[in-house]
């Protein structure tokens, strides 16, 4: 029996959020690839986050990251400095994203994330214990060198690139926090909150004092227990 010849798209274009090329002979190559992966395993985490509590914050971290994204986009744009190394023509080619190099999208990520999350454990999160505030600000920064070093070892920026996309990814995560704690001085956090939509939704602001930890989760867990005992 004739095979059928198929003839090939040429509108298909690798999805380049998590195409990522290695070196198949290079064990560290190979882990820098999942450091790459590191801002899209954050983007999931907010969104089961979000759908298994509901916090208005996962939200609002969403945002702006979102934010930060596009502003990444419009300056290399006006930079448009090229990447180190060619990936070929497909390469974000008609995509909504630039195929620049400067600043490096990843590590600018990252330096939001980092910046973000460390000052909400610093200046947001008192409930916390100084350990476990420290822990936290040194596992977002890990997590963000951990990338950063992938772009570079992967060649697709220069440590210029990188430095400058964390430069920025840190300025811009401030300013959203300074932006964020006016938005709940000014009381727009609680106006969101009072929205027929968000009552339906169950959606709460909680995680602006302090996340909920494991102990007091189970804590709460065993109290309903009790009470279910005694009531039978």
């Amino acid at each position: 029996m004739a095979s059928v010849a198929t003839s090939f798209n040429p509108n298909l274009i690798p999805f380049d959020d998590t195409y990522i090329l290695y070196d198949s002979q290079d064990p560290l190559s190979f882990l820098s690839a999942y450091f790459s992966l590191f801002p899209i395993a954050v983007l999931v985490f907010q969104l089961s986050w979000f759908i298994t509590t509901r916090e208005l914050e996962a939200c609002i971290i969403a945002a702006g990251q979102v934010a930060n994204e596009i502003f990444n986009n419009l300056l290399k744009i006006i930079i448009k400095q090229p990447r180190p190394m060619s990936f070929g023509d497909s390469f974000q080619n008609d995509t909504l994203r630039s195929n620049y190099g400067m600043p490096s999208a990843h590590s600018q990520f990252m330096g939001f994330f980092c910046m973000y999350i460390g000052l909400r454990y610093c200046l947001r999160w008192k409930g916390l214990t100084k350990f476990k505030r420290f822990l936290g600000v040194i596992m977002v920064t890990f997590m963000a060198l951990c990338v950063c070093f992938s772009r570079v070892y992967l060649q697709y920026h220069t440590l210029g690139q990188v430095l400058v996309g964390f430069t920025v990814g840190l300025a811009t995560g401030s300013t959203y926090f300074l932006l964020v704690g006016l938005l709940r001085e000014w009381k727009i956090i609680d106006w969101i909150l009072s929205w027929r939509l968000a009552q339906l939704l169950y959606i709460k602001d909680s995680c602006n004092l302090a996340p909920i930890t494991l102990q007091e989760e189970y804590q709460e867990y065993r109290k309903r227990l009790q009470k279910e005992s005694k009531r039978i």
